[in-house]
């Protein structure tokens, strides 16, 4: 049964004048007539006469109607108040049949008029009705209610609702009994009510913005659900689609005591935080020790509520404080280096995760090249940040080379290799015979030579040799080249 402002009055058969002790007694179901000649059935479970063949969709009411060739009962009522032009009404009734191979799609509907249809036969009425069952042939199960709903449009000043059969005649042999229950005509309206004030932010409100014939609901935060819960002060609006037109409202929610003391919170310790509650001057304030201010100064762990009353509504809001050590970590001294030195810097960290500002795994590392490194401590309670300078300033960052090598697989001194401190990038190497040809020379690292020469071993002599690099010293990059004699032994 759906909600609103039934127009159909006792459309769920609950009411009678008389209970009905027999069949052809609709007018005992009051204001229910019979339009016609035919004699539809009224059946209450106030007298068991066996033909209420299911129990009713709701209630204890039923109507029963009969159909066959030159035989159409309809059930007719006035409605409580005249419906209004223009103005979108949503149908709705139920029905179950014991033979639903027999029943007629398509036929059975709700006809609206400002005068009461009569007639003195027991014929079908030829008028085409606003509502009309859709049901599908072999959607009709046996003694299963099954829902018929439509809207309509009104004219204006229809007064009266027609019930039953008004296109088809069951063939010879093709009678059919139907039930009927709750019966409902409402406007297609939606309210959310008006603006409310609500206590403190744990109240809630449901919105309900069901809507007769409604198809898709969409609020204003996207959801799509006939009803939504408010938890928060706001403004919330609703957009409803129907068959006959969309509606849209809006509703605003205060809250009275719109107050949060927030959060769970770790501080670190030492520190003190103060709750602080919105001053008024008609509000009274409890705390858990009795304090009734609306401040309250945390210096230890513990839990923390506050009970605020004003006028008729009360609010209460509790926050937990711990407390934790704060972190600490040192990456030691700025250390100055020279040449080819490396140094391992050893964070030292307590109460907290560690972690390289660039991302760097392992909490050790060692450095060859300047430049800034920074770490962090993080824990609840603060996050602490170090870092160290490595230069490499201290004397002239050198490119070295040897003068000789000796490539005879003995494990010694067997390749030519340049080196330099950190801050120096190799970016080339070229080898030289005594007349200047290039018999050697490669752009990856790394930057050696083992003595060969398309794969022969070359001969005693002097060579010479030429590396290109980048020195990136404080920021500043420069490229440059080096080179110098080299004598081969074989």
């Amino acid at each position: 049964m759906i909600s609103g402002q039934n127009l159909i009055p006792n459309g769920s058969f609950e009411a009678y004048r008389n209970c009905p002790h027999q069949d052809n007694l609709l007018k005992e179901a009051i204001p229910w007539y019979n339009p016609s000649r035919a004699t539809p059935d009224f059946y209450h479970q106030c007298f068991q006469t066996g033909q209420m063949l299911l129990p009713p969709h709701s209630g204890q009411g039923v109507a029963h109607l009969f159909f066959d060739q030159g035989w159409a009962e309809y059930l007719g009522v006035r409605l409580t108040k005249p419906l209004n032009a223009n103005e979108c009404y949503y149908f709705e009734m139920f029905i179950a049949t014991d033979t639903p191979n027999k029943y007629l799609t398509e036929t059975l509907g709700a006809y609206f008029s400002a005068d009461s249809l009569t007639t003195p036969t027991t014929e079908m009425f030829h008028v085409q009705p606003q509502i009309l069952d859709n049901l599908p042939k072999n959607g009709v199960a046996q003694l299963q209610w099954q829902r018929i709903s439509g809207v309509i449009t009104a004219r204006g000043g229809e007064k009266y609702v027609t019930i039953g059969s008004f296109y088809k005649t069951p063939p010879f042999l093709g009678f059919y009994y139907l039930f009927v229950d709750d019966i409902s005509l409402v406007p297609v309206n939606l309210d959310l009510g008006k603006d409310t004030t609500l206590c403190g932010h744990t109240s809630t409100q449901l919105l309900d913005a069901t809507t007769p014939g409604g198809i898709d609901y969409r609020w204003n935060d996207g959801s799509i659900k006939p009803t939504l819960l408010v938890t928060k002060p706001g403004e919330y609006s609703v957009t409803v689609v129907t068959a006959c037109k969309t509606l849209e409202d809006s509703i605003k929610v205060d809250y009275a005591l719109d107050f949060d003391l927030g959060a769970d919170t770790t501080l670190c310790t030492g520190k003190t935080l103060t709750l602080t509650i919105p001053p008024t001057s008609t509000s009274a304030y409890r705390w858990q020790d009795g304090s009734m201010k609306n401040t309250y100064t945390v210096s230890r762990a513990g839990q923390y509520s506050v009970r605020v009353t004003q006028a008729s509504c009360i609010a209460t809001d509790s926050i937990r404080i711990t407390y934790i050590q704060p972190p600490q970590l040192d990456l030691g001294p700025d250390k100055e280096l020279c040449g080819a030195e490396e140094f391992t810097i050893k964070p030292i960290i307590a109460e907290g995760k560690f972690a390289w500002m660039d991302q760097f795994a392992d909490v050790e590392r060692t450095v060859n090249n300047s430049g800034v490194f920074r770490a962090s401590v993080h824990n609840e309670c603060a996050t602490v940040v170090d870092s160290i300078l490595i230069d490499y300033n201290a004397c002239d960052c050198i490119l070295y080379a040897p003068t000789s090598f000796t490539p005879n697989g003995d494990g010694v001194n067997d390749v030519f290799l340049a080196f330099g401190c950190g801050d120096i990038a190799i970016t080339s190497l070229a080898i030289f015979d005594r007349w200047g040809e290039i018999i050697f020379q490669t752009s990856t690292a790394p930057f050696r030579w083992d003595g060969y020469y398309h794969g022969k071993l070359c001969e005693n002599g002097v060579y010479s040799w030429r590396v290109q690099y980048r020195l990136n010293q404080r920021g500043k990059v420069t490229v440059d080249q080096k080179g110098g004699p080299l004598n081969l032994i074989r």
